[in-house]
């Protein structure tokens, strides 16, 4: 069956319904167009109001509005990068706290498609090769793990990355679709004003997005990772996620935010494992159950002061963003 061109557009989604709602509230303050709610629900195939008000509350909760919904420094910030406000938030403490190559890489495997695979018939090989990469408690942590040991091989002479994918599971391709995303968003930083970056670096990033029989890999200048260790890199990563906390009660998980009893996804790290109490989560996906998706455990959270994983959350004293 032929389509016309003007059923082709009638099949199409809606620009508006196709962006990402966090921002376009963004916008809607940036401009100073009034009330977010209204703004939006006049606007041809306007989205659903209890979706905008969902990316509302997904940026008070990260600090870029306030219970007001007032623009704050921080959303001005996350406006300029072109990710959710989450992973936004990661990239900037990624920046502040000198960890950026694993904030930057972590940001591009959200926004990408898992690196691992987990053939038919191969499922239980899969899930021990990619056991293998498991880095504390942290799924994040894991799939970091098994990246930087693909730019290893990759970077070293007599190695075949063929052999290494193959062996551990990895998919080349979607690695190679991560560090080129990563590329993109160190271009973005550079635009935004947030990273300096020499000539040399200027390079490696254009020549991730050649092609080229040679992998090429960003270069980021040393200052900027400093801090580039687990310990720093989970606490990022938790404090960028905030309140997405979930806590352990017996066998099950429950979400702090709205006490949704939750489970964890099948190929998580810590799915068979002894877990620790507190876990921090980036989001939850529907099945035939609910589970979270990638996980890290929380007491790394204590980068800042003043804060027990066994104390309340809303008592919690954050001294750096809040």
């Amino acid at each position: 069956m032929l389509l016309t061109g003007l059923q082709i557009a009638q099949e199409q989604t809606p620009e508006i319904l196709r962006l990402s709602l966090q921002d376009l509230v963004l916008r809607v303050k940036i401009c100073k167009l009034g009330s977010i709610e209204d703004t939006l629900s006049e606007a041809p195939d306007a989205p659903l109001t209890k979706n905008i008000r969902r990316a509302i509350d997904a940026l008070v909760d990260v600090k870029a509005l306030t219970s007001s919904e007032d623009l704050t420094p921080l959303g001005r910030q996350l406006a300029k990068l072109p990710l959710d406000v989450f992973l936004g938030k990661l990239v900037l403490l990624g920046c502040l706290f000198k960890c950026l190559d694993g904030a930057l890489t972590i940001a591009a495997i959200m926004s990408s498609k898992s690196p691992f695979s987990a053939p038919m018939g191969a499922r239980t090989q899969a899930d021990q090769a990619r056991l293998a990469f498991k880095k504390g408690d942290s799924d994040l942590l894991t799939v970091y793990n098994a990246y930087c040991a693909w730019r290893r091989v990759c970077n070293a002479s007599g190695t075949s990355e063929q052999q290494f994918c193959r062996k551990n599971f990895l998919l080349p391709q979607n690695l190679s679709n991560i560090e080129e995303l990563k590329a993109q968003l160190a271009n973005s930083l550079v635009d935004a004003g947030f990273l300096e970056l020499g000539p040399s670096e200027r390079l490696s990033i254009n020549r991730v997005r050649s092609w080229s029989y040679k992998r090429n890999f960003v270069e980021l200048p040393p200052a900027y990772n400093e801090n580039d260790t687990d310990v720093f890199i989970n606490s990022i990563l938790a404090w960028s996620f905030y309140p997405k906390i979930l806590k352990r009660e017996g066998k099950s998980w429950r979400n702090v935010a709205n006490n949704q009893i939750v489970g964890l996804y099948a190929s998580s790290v810590n799915r068979n494992y002894d877990p620790p109490k507190w876990l921090s989560f980036y989001h939850i996906m529907q099945s035939s159950s609910k589970y979270d998706f990638f996980i890290l455990p929380l007491p790394h959270l204590l980068l800042t002061t003043n804060v027990d994983p066994s104390t309340p959350m809303k008592q919690a004293r954050w001294t750096l963003l809040h």
